[in-house]
């Protein structure tokens, strides 16, 4: 873990009168909801339109040589 994260917590569980552990299984649970709401595949909202037109209209030649260079590699037989 990260020392400053370490920081953080040592300094809430001073503050809240919990061990480490506690304050970071409170941190936890009181955490996963805003996790799930802002992280969550469910909550992605659809491209605009402007946004639509910036990823599939714009060029991106390293993109386009990766694709033909893929396209251009021999098929593999699938094995029944």
């Amino acid at each position: 873990m990260p020392a400053d994260l370490i920081g953080e917590i040592r300094h809430a569980a001073q503050r809240t009168h919990l061990s480490m552990a506690d304050a970071m299984r409170q941190s936890i649970r009181l955490g996963l909801p805003k996790l799930l709401e802002q992280l969550s595949s469910d909550q992605l909202k659809p491209f605009t339109a402007e946004e639509s037109r910036l990823a599939y209209q714009t060029p991106n030649p390293e993109f386009d040589e990766l694709e033909h260079h893929c396209a251009s590699l021999p098929k593999r037989r699938v094995r029944e």
